[in-house]
């Protein structure tokens, strides 16, 4: 330790000998700067000056050339220079098209194919200017022509390129794919020629339109190969689309429903983007809402949507669809009324009515007013779409969108007809729809078929509902979505890391610079050999010094690392056993639900009305156990289940399966208690029986009454259910105890289960008691 203090006094002596010899080096680097500076600028005033006199000097030039291609080299130069002028432009553009004509005229004379091509590329920018598409893609196409003859590939691929770009497609040249066409030629010529950066940018523009056509075809192989092709000329020749790359590249994952990976590459778009320090355009911001949209998480798509909305222009038109997409996963969180309010705060803010854009305003509106049951509202939206023509412009996931929609619309209105008319049409292109949609469709679907009598469609439907619903679940793999949260969010920091670093770098830069130039006038060459021998000291200090640190560093680092694996490992088993245990419990929730399907599709083939009754009760009975493997498959906590919720979803369930047209009120009075499986299961069935037999005897004669049902704690330990109803009561010679029909011995059954002690009573009606112990150290009782 004394002999490392030592060195570092040593080094510390040196440190001002070093920043003299440095500053002197630094001074004379300066000075030459500033040297070059002022060439730089002279070269730039003279540049400006032979600026404003090239126009004068071409037409002297012009005046003295002879009739050849020197003279055409001259016409095309002024035209440029007229098109190229930004101010007053009509009057320029009516002075470069005289030059223009005459150009064309003597490349023609002297039979020059070379020079009529740059004339007619020129002359199809000029037609760009003015608005002329007809004529523009005419001259482009004579220019290709021209190209061909020549044999130049370079020409024709510069033709086919700007025809692609400067000539925009409309829905016949979609349709007919000429569009696409126009940029597969120009990429396949310039992936045979191209050497250059913008060659090589070009072609990796072309393959990512082409990726993108393909991607509205439904071919997500194709797009995926292409895009990937892109990916590596972005990153081979350091193009500057290549957050445009992994944003598309997302997008094609999410049409395909590979959604972790849509995930990945939309986080990754934002993530290059800053990296690269290129803008971070709403459409990067957008996609990751639209992939978080896709698995269902609708709080993390608002927060992306949000960022887009809340920082972009406020006239922007684009904020529609933002708003759009912000209002429908709203709806989904049950916040109807504060979407609405952003959507009319989006629509005055924008105030362009005539955008394009404004038909995903009128979609939000439907759903709003739909989701807040103002269906006149509603209706006015819906319509404006489905009776405009110009919804058959959009693309394919839009009018699927409005379809879905309409179909939700009617179907809350109970108008089957209508509502099965709309879901059929969204479900022939449901591939472009987010998974939770084609899962609310098929719900929808067979929730129809059920109404309208139609099992066999009911079961295929129900049988979709619940694949597509457990391909979400396993798309939403926890880790792999916190991975990429953390990974995004270390990528983040890293960034404003780099911000502050820089920042720092400069200010310390500064003061360096303002440093050097008092203590250069001090300094001197003199010193200049006593400082290297003093470096080269300091060099070999710093050099122990790091080495040590090193492997101190390296044996730090192996200890962490061994430690990392052991949590790694323990982490890993606990996760697998918790997985496990969530899967039994989903697959015996779906077996449950399965056989209860089975047992409906079953009655609709007996007559016997006691048999159906009775397949109606077990159905009863499934459910009252499958919502407790429900609940617990979808909770972090595997061993035990909040009665509280589980008794309000069992009755909620119970009142609309055995309404009878009777007005009976439920009074829920029910402690937040944790219970196990062993204790939950058996007290859903005496709740199930109960209400079962309310529903069939308590009130023959009357058209409804009241049910209260009860959870209490009654002394340490020990809890009370009691369900009470003002019917007619039980009959005069009635004895519960001695009773033998199954509803009686189940609930006496199952009070002794769980060690329970079972009463009933007539008094104004029919009480029952279960009074039972709970007393497990591993529960407790949830405080309010």
């Amino acid at each position: 330790m004394i002999e490392l203090n030592s060195l570092l006094k040593k080094a510390g002596t040196v440190k001002y000998i070093n920043k003299m010899v440095v500053f002197s080096v630094v001074l004379s680097s300066f000075i030459l700067i500033l040297i070059k500076s002022n060439n730089s600028l002279a070269r730039n005033q003279v540049n400006n000056l032979n600026a404003k006199d090239s126009l004068q000097k071409l037409n002297k030039l012009l005046a003295n050339a002879e009739p050849d291609t020197n003279q055409v080299k001259y016409l095309i130069k002024i035209s440029d220079h007229f098109i190229n002028q930004q101010e007053d432009q009509p009057e320029n553009l009516a002075k470069a098209l005289p030059y223009l004509k005459k150009a064309l005229t003597l490349s023609n004379q002297l039979g020059s194919l070379n020079w009529e091509f740059r004339t007619l590329m020129l002359y199809a920018r000029f037609l760009n200017k003015k608005h002329l598409r007809v004529q523009q893609a005419l001259t482009y196409e004579k220019a290709i022509v021209i190209a061909q003859k020549t044999g130049n590939k370079r020409f024709e691929a510069s033709a086919w390129y700007s025809y692609y770009i400067n000539v925009p497609d409309t829905v016949s040249d979609y349709k007919n794919k000429t569009f696409y066409n126009r940029a597969a030629t120009a990429h396949a010529l310039y992936k045979e020629i191209g050497t250059s950066f913008q060659e090589k940018y070009r072609e990796a523009t072309l393959l990512k339109a082409m990726a993108d056509f393909h991607l509205e075809e439904e071919k997500f192989d194709l797009s995926i190969k292409e895009l990937f092709e892109v990916i590596a000329l972005d990153k081979k020749f350091k193009l500057p689309d290549l957050p445009m790359a992994y944003d598309l590249l997302s997008a094609v994952y999410e049409r395909k429903g590979e959604l972790s990976k849509a995930l990945n590459y939309a986080l990754l778009s934002v993530k290059t983007a800053q990296s690269s320090h290129e803008e971070v355009l709403g459409t990067y911001l957008n996609r990751v809402g639209s992939a978080y949209e896709a698995m269902g998480k609708s709080k993390e798509s608002i927060t992306w949507y949000r960022k887009t909305l809340d920082g972009s222009d406020k006239k922007d038109p684009f904020r529609f669809v933002t708003a759009y997409a912000i209002t429908s996963q709203m709806i989904k969180l049950g916040e109807a009324k504060k979407a609405l309010s952003i959507l009319q705060k989006t629509w005055n803010e924008v105030n362009n009515p005539s955008s394009e854009h404004q038909y995903f305003m009128f979609l939000a509106f439907g759903e709003c007013y739909a989701a807040l049951k103002k269906y006149d509202l509603a209706k006015k939206y819906f319509d404006k779409l489905l009776e405009d023509a110009t919804l058959k412009t959009y693309s394919n996931p839009f009018q699927t969108s409005v379809f879905f929609s309409v179909s939700e619309f009617y179907f809350a209105q109970n108008k089957y007809e209508l509502a099965l008319q709309f879901a059929e049409r969204a479900r022939e292109n449901q591939i472009s729809m987010t998974l939770p949609r084609q899962i609310r469709l098929n719900e929808i679907l067979y929730k129809i078929d059920v109404s309208t009598d139609r099992p066999a469609e009911a079961i295929i439907h129900l049988q979709t509902f619940h694949k597509l619903r457990d391909s979400m679940l396993s798309q939403e793999n926890l880790n792999t979505i916190e991975r990429l949260k953390i990974e995004f969010q270390a990528s983040q920091k890293e960034n404003e890391n780099e911000i502050l670093r820089k920042k720092s770098q400069l200010q310390s830069q500064e003061l360096n610079r303002i440093q050097w130039i008092k203590n250069a006038t001090i300094a001197g060459l003199a010193f200049l050999t006593i400082v290297l021998v003093l470096i080269y000291g300091r060099f070999r200090l710093k050099k122990k010094l790091h080495d040590t640190l090193v492997r101190k560093k390296a044996d730090i680092d192996l200890a962490y690392a061994e430690l990392e694996v052991n949590i790694q490992q323990k982490n890993n088993l606990i996760e697998e056993k918790e997985s496990l245990i969530k899967e039994v419990h989903h697959r015996v929730k779906n077996n449950l639900q399965l056989t209860m399907s089975l047992l409906n599709s079953q009655s609709y083939y007996l007559e016997d009305l006691s048999a159906i009754e009775a397949i109606k009760e077990s159905q009863h009975r499934l459910k009252s156990i499958a919502l407790i493997h429900q609940k617990l498959y979808q909770t972090e906590n595997l061993a035990t289940i909040n009665i509280q919720p589980y008794i309000v979803e069992l009755v909620e369930y119970l009142k609309e399966s055995l309404n009878d047209d009777k007005k009976i009120s439920f009074e829920l009075d029910i402690l937040n208690l944790e219970l196990d499986i062993s204790k939950a299961v058996p007290l859903g069935l005496i709740i199930n029986e109960a209400i079962t037999n309310i529903f069939k005897y308590a009130f023959p004669d009357r058209q409804g009454g009241k049910v209260i049902i009860s959870l209490k704690e009654c002394q340490v330990d020990h809890y009370q259910l009691f369900i009470k109803d003002n019917g007619i009561g039980l009959p005069a010679d009635f004895d519960y105890e001695q009773s033998n029909t199954l509803g009686i011995i189940l609930m006496k059954g199952l009070s002794a289960q769980i060690d329970g002690i079972f009463t009933m009573e007539s008094n104004d009606g029919v009480s029952l008691s279960l009074t039972f112990m709970n007393k497990n150290e591993d529960l407790f009782l949830l405080k309010d």
